[in-house]
């Protein structure tokens, strides 16, 4: 039997909007449902009554509809953020709390830790504290403690943000081998990039009504609701969407290796032009020397670490999680005091500098944006920064940019009302009104839709264009090979590469050593045999359609 929601409509107060309007249809047994839609849409609304915190704990709306399951059915939620779900000082004591809670008797509880631990490869976390891990191990664990409690329905709201791209595929798997063995899983994630290859089913949502219900591959053949949707998709889809157009013997794709066989013989195979190097002379803004960095439980985040970061570029650090990545740069902007090492703005050591005194040159944007929301409305919010460092900013500036990142309408929302995605597009926005000239994102498409996406790859040209420089923590691979020129590859704590975007596409060894996939545009640019690596989907096009056999 299939659980169903039945014409479920929802407002947060009585004489608010509707947030959900007259919303049906079916969960299937023992499938992936993706529910899909632009930040904002209800998706996380409906989280909530899917896991009855609304109307049980939030109980101020008005709900209306139901959402049929047995009555014996255990839904479990996997949060958007997995700090609001991890109790307890160790990672046993995190996955241990639920099972603890039900009273389960201790035996059962050390079987299932083990299963949890081993199924996700945790193990070597378990006697670390839950302070001092990475976000992505955060997120491991918090799947992790939701798995051992074995749900009827398994709900994940943005499940994998901060996972590095084996997290990513190790999730993508367990969560296929739960299918193939009966189990229900509902997957509310306008990206779709790593769980293509498990979803069966698509849910769209848009301004809080269905707007497609139907399978995969359906959706992945509608490119006018993707685009109205904001879904962000596989780069192989987006390369089908293009050459579908131009060719018409296509078919839909998922892998590079579909890709390259469709493709194979319509493309006419050239050396690669060797392009004469260009001579540009990168000044340092921040140099970092043997940086050391060991944490109160032993554990080593950062092992003799050099790096020179170059001025007025986009810089992407790069590696698995734990890799060492978000505590390197929060050495650089002193949150963190290294064990030992040097770092330098323009030559000048800060480390005898407070974080308010760094900020004025150096800003870092949490990965998670409740850690920087402070203040009543998004107005003050916006303005937060330059308030603090006595910035002078105008209202026609202040308007501009509500107007033009779409959030003109929310001036005076309560911050931490917003969607996730616009929250965190704010507390980017924030730093746009510093002194700052150094900008460092973490993680900066975490809830994000692919509106905001586009939204945030103009904002970084345009600051980069001003001369700013932009250090990036990201795994979205695709979008860090548009956007940056330069990369620093962290691994368990060491630095493997550091150099330009085209020196790091040569370094195939390295990708396969931290087991991160190139994006595949650039492997297919490879395997055509196309005279220049590209990094975008419309210069691939362009090539292929140069080099098209006639």
């Amino acid at each position: 039997m299939d659980y169903r929601v039945n014409n479920i409509s929802y407002k947060y107060t009585k004489d608010g909007e509707e947030v959900l309007k007259n919303v049906s249809f079916s969960i299937e047994k023992g499938k992936v449902t993706a529910i899909v839609g632009p930040s904002g849409c209800g998706k996380s609304t409906l989280v909530q009554i899917f896991s009855q915190v609304i109307p049980k704990l939030i109980n101020n709306g008005e709900l209306e509809g139901s959402f049929d399951v047995p009555q014996d059915t255990f839904v479990s939620v996997v949060s958007q953020n997995p700090e609001n779900q991890l109790f307890g000082y160790g990672v046993e004591d995190a996955i241990a709390f639920g099972l603890e809670n039900i009273g389960m008797p201790q035996e059962e509880i050390v079987e299932r830790m083990e299963y949890v631990l081993d199924l996700l490869n945790l193990q070597y976390l378990r006697k670390r504290s839950v302070d001092n891990l990475s976000g992505g191990q955060r997120q491991s664990v918090c799947i992790a403690s939701v798995l051992a409690m074995k749900p009827d329905i398994l709900i994940m709201d943005e499940p994998v943000s901060s996972l590095d791209p084996n997290g990513k595929k190790m999730v993508q798997d367990i969560l296929g081998q739960l299918s193939n063995s009966g189990n229900t899983t509902v997957l509310v994630d306008n990206n779709l990039v790593w769980s293509a290859g498990i979803v069966d089913h698509v849910i769209g949502l848009l301004e809080g009504e269905v707007v497609f219900d139907g399978s995969r591959d359906e959706f992945f053949k509608n490119f006018e609701l993707q685009e109205k949707l904001g879904v962000i998709l596989p780069q192989e889809v987006e390369l089908y969407r293009e050459l579908s157009k131009q060719f018409q013997d296509i078919d839909l794709f998922y892998t590079v290796d579909e890709a390259f066989a469709q493709l194979q013989g319509k493309v006419k195979k050239k050396e690669i032009l060797q392009k004469e190097a260009l001579k540009e002379e990168m000044e340092p803004i921040i140099t970092v020397q043997q940086l050391v960095k060991q944490f109160n439980d032993g554990f080593t985040a950062l092992d003799h670490v050099d790096a020179q970061l170059p001025k007025g570029k986009v810089i992407a650090i790069l590696g698995q999680n734990g890799s060492g990545k978000t505590t390197f740069v929060r050495h650089l902007n002193g949150l963190h005091k290294p064990t030992s090492g040097e770092v330098l703005y323009k030559g000048t050591s800060i480390l005898g500098k407070t974080v308010a005194q760094i900020s004025k040159n150096i800003i870092l944007v949490f990965q998670h944006p409740e850690h920087m929301l402070f203040e009543e409305t998004v107005e003050k919010e916006l303005t937060f920064c330059a308030r603090m460092q006595e910035v002078p900013f105008s209202e026609e500036h202040i308007t501009e940019v509500l107007e033009h990142y779409h959030l003109e309408k929310e001036r005076e929302t309560f911050p931490l009302n917003l969607s996730m995605g616009k929250k965190h597009m704010l507390t980017i926005l924030s730093v746009l009104f510093s002194s700052a000239d150094v900008i460092i994102l973490d993680e900066p498409t975490l809830g994000m839709d692919g509106f905001l996406i586009e939204d945030l790859e103009k904002m970084i040209a345009d600051l980069k264009a001003a001369g700013k420089t932009i250090i990036m923590i990201s795994h979205e691979i695709p979008l860090v090979f548009r956007v940056s020129d330069y990369a620093v590859i962290l691994n368990k704590g060491e630095k493997l590469f550091e150099g330009t975007k085209e020196k790091l596409v040569e370094r195939e060894d390295i990708f396969e050593k931290i087991n991160i996939m190139l994006p595949p545009v650039v492997q297919l640019s490879k395997k055509l045999g196309l005279d220049e690596v590209v990094f975008q989907v419309d210069d691939f096009m362009k090539k292929v359609l140069e080099q098209r056999n006639e």
